[in-house]
C-alpha cells in the first residue's frame, strides 16, 4: 500500500521469506490472497508482480463500487422500521480526524474514506455483498493514493451527505451515493491522467 515495492517489481518467494521472517509457503498464500485483492497480477515466464495501476483500471473499481453501494442503500431502503446508522456516523467521526487541513489525503485518511463506505455496506447485512465490496478494498486504497488536494471540509460534508440523506430515508439516496462515487472516480481519473502525460513527457529541470 505504501509503494515500498513499486508497481511492475517481480514477488520472489525465496527473499520475500527471508526479508518477513517467515517461510515460503506463508508468503505463496499471501501473494495469491493478494492476486483475489486485485494488488498482485501474474504474467507469463515473470511470474508474481506489484499491479501497475493505470487509466483502465479507476473505471472499472468504481464502476463496480456503485452497483454495490447504491444497491446495498436501495435495499435499505426499501425496508421497514429505522435503519441503525450508528455505525456509519461513527466512521464518518473517523473520517473527520483522519483528514489534514492541508488537503492531502493521508493513509489514515484513506482508510478512513474506505472504512465509511464499508460501513455503509454492512448496514444492509447482507455477507454476499460485503465480501464483494470487501475485495474492492485494496484496489480503492491503491487509487485514491492518486486523489488530488481536495478541502477536508469538502471532503468530510461529502461523506456526512450521504449519511444524512439515509438518515431522512431520502429517495435519491442511491443516486446521490452513485454521484459521490463518480465525482471521487473523475477527480482520481484526471489525477492519472495527469501522472501518465507527466511521465510521458520525462523529468522536468
Amino acid at each position: 500500500m505504501d509503494g515500498r515495492i513499486p508497481q511492475g517489481e517481480q514477488l520472489r518467494e525465496v527473499p520475500l521469506a527471508r526479508q518477513l521472517g517467515t517461510g515460503r509457503s506463508a508468503v505463496r498464500e499471501a501473494i495469491r490472497q493478494l492476486v483475489q485483492e486485485g494488488l498482485v497480477d501474474h504474467a507469463l515466464h515473470r511470474g508474481a508482480l506489484v499491479r501497475v495501476i493505470s487509466l483502465d483500471d479507476y473505471p472499472d473499481v468504481y464502476g463496480a463500487r456503485e452497483v454495490i453501494e447504491a444497491g446495498a442503500v436501495r435495499r435499505l431502503l426499501d425496508r421497514e422500521g429505522p435503519i441503525d446508522t450508528a455505525p456509519l456516523r461513527e466512521a464518518l467521526e473517523r473520517l473527520r480526524e483522519a483528514l489534514s487541513s492541508d488537503g492531502h489525503l493521508t493513509d489514515e485518511a484513506i482508510a478512513a474514506d474506505v472504512g465509511f463506505h464499508q460501513a455503509l455496506v454492512r448496514l444492509c447485512e447482507s455477507p454476499r455483498l460485503t465480501r464483494a465490496h470487501d475485495t474492492l478494498a485494496a484496489e480503492t486504497r491503491l487509487l485514491l493514493r492518486h486523489h488530488p488536494l481536495y478541502p477536508a471540509s469538502d471532503y468530510a460534508s461529502d461523506h456526512e451527505r450521504l449519511l444524512d440523506a439515509l438518515e431522512r430515508r431520502d429517495p435519491r439516496t442511491p443516486d446521490l451515493v452513485a454521484e459521490h462515487l463518480r465525482l471521487s472516480a473523475r477527480l482520481i481519473g484526471d489525477q492519472l491522467a495527469r501522472e501518465a502525460s507527466g511521465s510521458a513527457e520525462g523529468p522536468v529541470a
